[in-house]
């Protein structure tokens, strides 16, 4: 492949400011918040589109083509391009690698100071290290392990499948002051527990909500999942035996019956949400591998 036939899928986010800018504009005016939370969306927002047009004018410069889409955009078939870049922050990253489903290398632009990026290798300050990176096929990358999880609903044979998350799913009842009631299955090992809901994660999600709930953070190269339960209820005359600890996505059984009226299972935070009735059931499986840039080695 030479190096003018490289093909990109940028991402890009939508900002605060142009999602939510119109109210808060209104209710700045009329005095019920405050100047400054307007201009902390505006530098933001600068921000991210200097980092967006710096890229794209180095993209344009070493004659490397892209396509451009937002991260609400449907997305074109991915083996048309060579890599994907997301640019924003961890939230448009986690929302783009759904869609990655194969060996294609994801990188994570980071354009604001105000975003999240612990999954980004480069930022605004990093651009013309970036485009060398790519102009000479030279980004460092890691495979980190994802998983998925298979839904079965109550009474029915087939198995829908989400998509692969880099971070986690959490399990929980859809009213945040609710029981989340459920049957628990560990390979042979079956337990009825009522708690506020579980948590599933991946390594790269280990630093992430699981670590809040008191879970353990592990290396990106760990291959196993995590889950942590959380608040579970104690009270009973059966004590929960089972409510933190690690399984192998590839091997082990990790099973939750759903026994609330409803629930839901959401997918890297707000990226995704897959209701839940009485009786449904999930697997959680592993999923293939995310080639992700990790941050590059510094320069001699």
């Amino acid at each position: 492949m030479t190096t003018h036939s490289l093909k990109l899928l940028l991402v890009r986010k939508t900002t605060n400011l142009e999602w939510h800018g119109s109210v808060i504009r209104r209710e700045v005016s009329a005095g019920r918040m405050p100047l400054e939370d307007l201009g902390r969306l505006q530098r933001a927002h600068d921000e991210h589109y200097q980092t967006l047009d710096g890229l794209r004018t180095r993209l344009v410069k070493q004659r490397i083509a892209f396509v451009e889409i937002t991260r609400e955009t449907d997305w074109p078939l991915l083996e048309k391009f060579d890599a994907v870049l997301t640019v924003g922050g961890d939230g448009t990253l986690l929302s783009a690698s759904h869609k990655v489903l194969d060996d294609t290398m994801t990188v994570g632009v980071r354009s604001s100071r105000s975003s999240v990026g612990y999954l980004c290798a480069y930022d605004g300050a990093t651009l013309d290290r970036l485009v060398a990176d790519l102009h000479g096929h030279n980004c460092r990358t890691m495979g980190v392990s994802r998983i998925l999880a298979q839904v079965r609903r109550a009474g029915e044979t087939e198995v829908f499948r989400t998509e692969p998350v880099l971070n986690d799913f959490l399990y929980s009842n859809v009213s945040p002051a609710a029981t989340t009631r459920y049957c628990l299955r560990i390979n042979g090992h079956m337990e009825e527990q009522k708690s506020s809901g579980i948590w599933i994660a991946t390594p790269v999600g280990s630093s992430a909500a699981i670590a809040g709930a008191g879970g353990q953070t592990v290396p990106w190269t760990d291959r196993r999942a995590q889950f942590r339960v959380r608040e579970v209820f104690s009270g009973g005359r059966v004590k929960p035996a089972v409510t933190a600890g690690f399984f192998d996505a590839e091997k082990d059984i990790f099973e939750i019956e759903n026994r609330s009226e409803r629930a839901f299972l959401a997918l890297d935070g707000q990226h995704g949400e897959v209701p839940l009735n009485l009786g449904d059931t999930i697997r959680f499986c592993a999923a293939p591998q995310l080639v992700l840039a990790v941050a590059p080695t510094p320069l001699s």
